[in-house]
């Protein structure tokens, strides 16, 4: 049944012509197939190929309906007839049973497929919305279905030749075109089969070769031109005689297109002698930008301004035409991400979106015939969107490469920079002959497989030695170990060295490796190794002749390739004499000693090292440029420094961190004076040094100064307490006023 508003029997013969429409036939939704309707021409729709409109599908008759003009009270309109076919015809999923006239955007369901009347081209590349679940998909009594990637594969069948004839008998439809190349027509290829198909024919040649072609020659690609020369090439073999146009949006073209700018001169063109490329007009660019939008092929475009561009004497010579969108594949589609709807409510939403410049196609392929020529095929339709499709995967993996290639820089440069500041962090700084020695030794042990002993004070870096001595040897690319003797029990510390079984002790819930397995291939430091008990020591020298160990708990042995450097503040000879240490042990690991000097020591290495503190601390912080006043590296220069590098690096710390917030970033640095190094004045000097300073009421430190140094100072702390009042300080150091002044003019010129 059909409603009375749309429907009314067509005239035998119309005495005028309806007004120009667009037949669009739905092919899934990648591309659509227009079919211009004008004049008096009577359009058949069917399986066969002498049908104007055909349908490849076993539900379709051999002439299914007819498109024709007809005559009502309104005028010329345009109007749909059932030619007795076995399926039936539906508008607006109702079923006709007289000739249907036609309005905007009329859905006509024949044998699975999908046509939408339209006189509007803004819709020609729109997808279908498709109004009931069975659209697309087999009717009742077939096994076809228009749906893309739905059904079989007829690449490679006989019926692409125009003339052959073909029946449509074995239930298959055009389908999608990812499964076309890589299976009917590639396998015939490969398995040499012999079809009835002319060679000559541009509308049934195989397309596989050259697309394959083209997908090996995209793969060697390196730039998006030589992308785009490689696909040109291509659709100049599938189309010969046909005027390509290719379109590529940068960031600019694409920002221009959102802003509703028009469309930049073509990337590269391909125009046969004789013929002259024009741009697409207006009126089809902008439905082929939407979103969602399908490629086009137009039919019978000749006269057309809304499908082509005249030419210079103002007349439209196209025959057909083929507009496609360039989009990368295997994206999931806006109504697919939209749950919770209805098909018809997620397709409406899909073709609602506004465009954006992340939803715009890379850019655009067009291609036009000239009139007189054979109009282009649904075949070279699919063959274009093909190679549309391989040419955006090749694109997109030049794009990803270029990503993971600027990635990949942007890692090695923080590879780098964290190598200098490791390289910082382990490099021995110093010009002292002390300290060349110790860096002398560095450089003759790393290569070696030796123990080494590192001795020295608290603070003086033996640390910094034993990772100086790994990164210089071939285990650099191991893992370097550290473990602090003096800070675990002798139960703890057995664990932690040679791990323990599950179950071996009280809070054993797991298996543990030791760090004797976790440094395998690497180094291991045993720093305080002097305060290692002796039975631990035992078997920490089993262990260093060579001999496997087992965990805590356990009783498989266990083999590691580990170098040990040890280290220790003490006397370890000194406590083998005292039996506090083993000897034997001792002899093993004295093979090598390196014994690092302390600060005191080191001369003028204390000032380089503190400008090096300075600028790290002073970077890290942000604090600007930062440098010492001349008092300052007095300062630093006369205290002994009992907590060596350690003291030193916490003391330069604590400067950085209270200096000015505001530095101006004129260019000049900001001094820091002696008063803003808070250097400790209880040191650990001998009980002697104490007890002398004691007696003479000073610290350890003033000892070492001159009169006039320990004057000045006495004269400063006196003008602090007084707030800097000169007359009261006077008074208090029982001087003249005049005499205070002179003294403090003398020590600034001298520098104290």
């Amino acid at each position: 049944m059909t409603s009375k508003s749309n429907t009314t029997q067509a005239a035998a013969a119309p005495a005028n012509s309806p007004p120009d429409a667009y037949l669009v036939v739905h092919r899934g939704t990648r591309w659509t197939d227009v079919i211009r309707l004008s004049g008096d021409v009577r359009w058949t729709i069917g399986r066969s190929s002498s049908n104007p409109i055909v349908l490849r599908s076993a539900q379709s008759s051999r002439h299914h309906a007819e498109i024709r003009p007809a005559i009502t009270p309104d005028g010329p309109v345009w109007a749909i007839a059932d030619l007795k076919s076995r399926n039936g015809v539906s508008v607006n999923s109702r079923r006709i049973q007289a000739p249907t006239v036609l309005t905007e955007a009329d859905q006509i369901e024949i044998a699975g497929f999908e046509l939408t009347f339209t006189r509007n081209p803004a819709t020609l590349a729109r997808p279908p919305v498709r109004n009931s679940p069975n659209i697309g998909g087999p009717a009742s009594g077939g096994s076809g279905s228009a749906d893309d990637g739905a059904t079989q594969d007829n690449l490679a069948k006989d019926w692409r030749n125009g003339d052959s004839g073909y029946d449509g008998d074995n239930g298959e439809s055009e389908v999608d075109v990812v499964s076309q190349i890589t299976t009917s027509g590639l396998a015939r290829r490969l398995n040499r089969e012999t079809h009835p198909v002319s060679d000559n024919d541009p509308a049934t040649m195989d397309a596989a070769d050259p697309l394959l072609a083209m997908a090996f020659a995209l793969g060697r690609a390196e730039s998006i031109e030589e992308c785009g020369e490689t696909l040109m090439q291509t659709l100049d073999e599938l189309l010969p005689g046909a005027t390509i146009g290719l379109y590529l949006f940068d960031a600019e073209q694409r920002s221009a297109l959102v802003q509703g700018g028009g469309l930049s001169p073509p990337r590269l063109v391909r125009q046969p002698k004789g013929t002259r490329y024009r741009r697409p007009p207006t009126p089809l660019i902008e439905p082929i930008l939407q979103p969602n939008s399908a490629a086009i092929l137009a039919r019978n475009v000749l006269g057309d301004r809304r499908l082509a561009t005249e030419n210079t004497a103002g007349e439209i010579d196209v025959e057909s035409i083929i507009l496609a969108p360039l989009r990368p594949v295997a994206r999931e589609s806006a109504a697919n991400r939209s749950g919770g709807k209805s098909n018809r409510e997620k397709e409406l939403a899909a073709n609602q979106q506004p465009i954006t410049e992340s939803n715009l196609p890379v850019g655009l392929v067009h291609v036009t015939t000239p009139a007189g020529s054979p109009a282009l095929t649904p075949n070279q339709l699919r063959n274009v969107v093909a190679a549309g499709e391989i040419f955006c995967q090749a694109i997109r993996s030049i794009h990803r490469e270029a990503s993971l290639t600027r990635s990949l820089k942007k890692s090695e440069a923080v590879i780098n920079r964290l190598r200098r500041q490791l390289a910082g962090r382990i490099q021995i700084l110093g010009n002292s002959e002390p300290i060349r020695l110790v860096q002398q030794q560095i450089a003759q042990v790393a290569p070696t497989p030796s123990v080494v002993l590192v001795r020295g004070e608290s603070g003086v870096g033996k640390e910094l030695v034993a990772s100086a001595i790994h990164h210089a040897s071939p285990r650099k690319d191991g893992p370097l170990v550290c473990l602090n003797c003096a800070a675990l029990s002798k139960d703890l510390l057995e664990s932690e060295l040679f791990g323990h079984a599950e179950g071996a002790f009280t809070g054993a819930t797991q298996q543990k490796r030791g760090k004797f397995e976790v440094a395998s291939g690497g180094t291991l430091m045993l720093d305080e190794i002097g305060e290692m008990s002796l039975d631990l020591q035992a078997k920490l020298l089993r262990v260093l002749e060579g001999h496997p160990f087992e965990r805590v708990g356990g009783q498989s042995p266990i083999r590691t390739d580990v170098r040990v450097v040890a280290a220790t503040h003490r006397n370890l000879r000194a406590m083998v004499e005292q039996n506090k240490f083993r000897e034997d042990l001792f002899y093993r690991l004295n093979v090598v000693e390196i014994l690092v000097p302390p600060l005191r020591e080191r001369g003028r290495d204390v000032i380089l090292l503190a400008n090096h503190f300075l600028q790290s601390f002073a970077e890290s912080m942000a604090r600007g440029r930062l440098k010492f006043s001349t008092l300052a590296e007095k300062k630093l220069q006369r205290h002994r420094w009992p907590g060596n590098v350690r003291e030193l690096r916490n003391v330069i710390e604590r400067a950085v961190v209270m200096s000015p917030m505001d530095v101006v970033g004129d260019g000049e640095a900001t001094e820091l004076d002696a008063n803003d190094l808070m250097i400790t004045a209880v040191s650990n000097a001998s009980k002697e040094n104490v007890a002398k300073a004691g007696r003479s009421g000073g610290s350890p430190d003033e000892l070492e100064l001159s009169l006039a140094e320990l004057e000045m100072r006495h004269i400063r702390r006196v003008l602090d307490s007084t707030g800097g009042n000169k007359s009261r300080a006077s008074a208090i150091l029982g001087i003249e006023r005049s005499t205070l002044d002179r003294k403090l003019k003398k020590a600034e010129k001298d520098g104290l």
